[in-house]
This record gives C-alpha cells, sequence and structure tokens, in this order.
C-alpha cells in the first residue's frame, strides 16, 4: 500500500498507556502519539501500546518536506507499526533544502530534550534513518560515534567521505543503503572499501521510486525489523 498526500492518520481512543503518558500525548494507530515544539523545530513521537521501548529509532525526512508533512503523508506510524517492533520512534525536523541548515547537529542534545520532555530515558540501542536530504543530519552524527547504526534511504548524496570516516573510527559502526536514485554511486563506494569495512555496510536495491522507498510501506518495516537484532549502543 502507498500513502498518497493528503491521507490522515486516524485518531482510536484509548486509555493512556505505555510510554508516553504525558497529558499531551493521545491514542493513535495502537499506540501512543506526542508532538512537541522545541527550539530546533516539532519532533513526533510514537510507540506501540503499553510497551518498554527497547529500542529507540530516529527519522529524518528529505528536502521539500517537514517534519509534520511526512508524519500526516508518508503513513510513517503505520510503517513503525507494521514492523513489530518494541521502540520508541521519533520524527525530527530535518533541512527542507539545501540552503536551510542541519537542525540537530549533534545527537546528544536530542536525546536530552527527549528524556525532558517526555520525562523517560532513552533506549541504549539507536537506529537512526534518513531519507534523501536526511542524509545531512546522519553526515554530522558520524563525526560523533553516538549513534552507530546509520540506514540512508536513498539517501547516498554528496562526498562519500563521511561515512567512510565513521566506519575507520567507529569499529561498531553498521551502514545500511537502500538505494535508487543512488544506489551506483552507494554500490561504488561500498566495493571500494577494505574488506573488514565492506562487512559492515549491507546495499540494497530498492525495486521502487525515490520516494517508494518511504511511502510504499515495505522498506521501513523490513529494515526495522532487521536492524532490531543487530543494532549497537549509543551513548
Amino acid at each position: 500500500m502507498q500513502w498518497r498526500p493528503g491521507m490522515l492518520l486516524p485518531l482510536v481512543l484509548a486509555s493512556l498507556t505505555g510510554c508516553l503518558t504525558s497529558p499531551d500525548a493521545h491514542a493513535l494507530e495502537g499506540g501512543q502519539h506526542q508532538r512537541f515544539v522545541t527550539m530546533n523545530g516539532p519532533v513526533h513521537a510514537w510507540c506501540p501500546e503499553a510497551s518498554e521501548p527497547e529500542l529507540l529509532v530516529i527519522y529524518v525526512h528529505g528536502y521539500f518536506d517537514t517534519v509534520d508533512d511526512a508524519f500526516r503523508e508518508h503513513g510513517l506510524v503505520q510503517q513503525f507499526r507494521a514492523s513489530g517492533v518494541n521502540a520508541l520512534f521519533v520524527l525530527i525536523d530535518g533541512p527542507t533544502g539545501p540552503k536551510e541548515t542541519v537542525k540537530w547537529p549533534t545527537f546528544a542534545p536530542l536525546k536530552a530534550e527527549l528524556e525532558r520532555t517526555l520525562g523517560r530515558a532513552m533506549p541504549s540501542k539507536v537506529v537512526a534513518m534518513g531519507h534523501s536530504g536526511g542524509n545531512r543530519t546522519l553526515r554530522e552524527w558520524t563525526k560523533e560515534g553516538a549513534v552507530t547504526d546509520l540506514v540512508l534511504l536513498d539517501a547516498f548524496y554528496g562526498a562519500p567521505t563521511p561515512w567512510t570516516n565513521f566506519l575507520a573510527s567507529v569499529p561498531e559502526g553498521r551502514v545500511q543503503l537502500v538505494g535508487a536514485l543512488t544506489f551506483p554511486k552507494a554500490d561504488a563506494w561500498r566495493r571500494s572499501l577494505p574488506k573488514q569495512q565492506q562487512r559492515r555496510v549491507e546495499q540494497l536495491s530498492a525495486g521502487t521510486n525515490h520516494m517508494g522507498v518511504v511511502t510504499d510501506g515495505v522498506w521501513i518495516p523490513k529494515l526495522l525489523r532487521e536492524r532490531a537484532t543487530l543494532v549497537t549502543t549509543g551513548t
């Protein structure tokens, strides 16, 4: 199923239980959802009903979308739910075009903001997913080594230097690549790596178009199920 622009997420009334118990949270798609605004833009958080998350998943949208656009129009909550992964899913604001700066250039302040606003400790296991221009946020995060599990959803744009340096400097670092437009460039980069680093990079052909990678409802649940068993610990 492909989510189309303008499709709204249905709300289902339920008691507030689970990982989001703030009065600002509400029931949505069999879980809890909360939207809040920070100095770095809006944030959406969702988790399954009555869960104790074992994994933190950060999602960064691409160019020509805002975080609210992606939340409303890309069926992300349905895809998170379909993964069956016991996680806290967080959507953050990224640049909407090349002239905009990265909103969250480091992971630590985001983690602190989430813990302060949601009133709970974040899971130590972290997966960061970026679509298209969302790679710019993840590129910045490679410099910290705090998030060691990165997923690029047709997002292998720009020089490959940050990813190369990440693999060299973070021994436990992993990169997963799903390519449509970016497949040839990403695959050439992977093949150029030393064998030891190649083993920590997975390159997959999307079999769909650039937007279909995140709207077809196939890749995000599949990747989350796989990553839930492979994630490394963020600090």
